[in-house]
């Protein structure tokens, strides 16, 4: 999955995106 996030940022054009799916993955650790 880090790989994919970093890729995101590589192509800077969705980097909101891969903040989304980070804050997606934590809210899903707090559960």
């Amino acid at each position: 999955m880090g790989g994919l996030i970093a890729y995101v940022i590589f192509t800077g054009g969705f980097i909101g995106l891969a903040l989304v799916l980070y804050y997606a993955l934590k809210t899903v650790k707090l559960i």
